[in-house]
């Protein structure tokens, strides 16, 4: 079975970013996150959702390159 849920340390490095860079992402609105008591989770099916919008946007303003999150 595939983890559904992902630390943020696990989630950073999925997406090769820093993990304080990723604290700050959690904090975003529409970011897929799961709190559970204290400990912040994020959803791997939602990550990759969200990183397939955020390409989207990017290519979508015509420059090539993603846009800054």
């Amino acid at each position: 079975m595939d983890k559904k849920t992902l630390s943020v340390a696990e989630a950073a490095a999925v997406v090769g970013i820093s993990t304080r860079y990723m604290y700050d992402l959690v904090k975003t609105k529409g970011f897929p996150t799961i709190q559970i008591g204290r400990r912040l989770l994020v959803s791997a099916k939602g990550l990759e959702q969200w990183l397939d919008e955020q390409a989207q946007k990017g290519w979508d303003n015509g420059s090539g390159r993603i846009n800054e999150i």
